[in-house]
């Protein structure tokens, strides 16, 4: 069934008024559903459920809701992707792929060899798509929540940031990088994990330094040169594997 999706969606209620512009135009003129026809809805809440459709009109649409799913709580680490913003559309792949891969954040990060400049609007609009792009494979992917994407961060912000309250790994094939998988599975009870990913051309020394100083594990993704992103969907994807066994 055809899933939609809808941030206000109370399944605690017999019926739903969708009036989300995007949504009811992909409803009615894309998959043209008709009266009657099921969907399923979610809310990025951990929250799914089945609906008939009743009524449509041009402004809405009135779903019976029934068959509620509900996942209460999690046994395994939430996953964060602060990864370097590479040239044309590689990002919105990131996100996209990464959110099929049930990542739960992701940063888009500025490093001194990144090589694209975002700011005040141009950034802003960045945003907003890599947030509908992470909407729409959650969609697919029949995944109950929408990862966050956070605002553009420096390196070092990020870095600070999620060094505090997370255990930070960072792909590195300088020095003795740590077996990736025996590095994950010593984390199974940690809260959080956060990925730094590096742009074209990798970190800088004084980067990496500054990695080290805060702490962040050095691990291997294997002994070639991955792009950018190769080596996101790499550590999400082990990551995932790991925790879903």
């Amino acid at each position: 069934m055809p899933r939609f999706y809808s941030p206000n969606a109370d399944f605690s209620l017999k019926k739903f008024i969708l009036a989300d512009a995007e949504e009811l135009h992909h409803l009615k003129n894309v998959l043209r559903i008709k009266k009657g026809e099921k969907i399923v809805l979610f809310n990025g809440k951990n929250e799914e459920a089945e609906g008939i459709i009743r009524e449509i009109s041009s402004q809405n649409a009135t779903i019976e809701i029934f068959n509620v799913k509900r996942i209460s709580s999690r046994n395994t680490p939430k996953i964060i992707l602060a990864c370097a913003i590479p040239k044309k559309s590689k990002f919105e792949i990131i996100i996209e792929k990464c959110t099929e891969l049930g990542v739960d954040e992701i940063i888009p990060i500025i490093t001194k060899r990144t090589e694209i400049a975002l700011k005040d609007e141009r950034a802003d609009k960045k945003l907003t798509r890599y947030k509908t792009i992470a909407i729409s494979a959650a969609k697919q992917s029949h995944r109950l929540t929408i990862p966050e994407i956070h605002p553009i961060m420096t390196f070092s912000d990020a870095m600070e940031n999620l060094s505090q309250n997370t255990t930070v790994l960072i792909p590195s094939l300088m020095g003795k990088p740590q077996n990736l998988f025996k590095t994950i599975e010593g984390l199974r009870k940690t809260e959080k994990i956060s990925f730094f990913i590096g742009p074209e051309g990798d970190f800088t020394p004084e980067e990496y330094a500054f990695a080290q100083e805060k702490k962040a594990i050095p691990v291997s993704l294997g002994p070639t040169v991955l792009r950018v992103e190769t080596a996101a969907i790499c550590s999400i994807s082990c990551a995932n594997l790991y925790f879903s066994i």
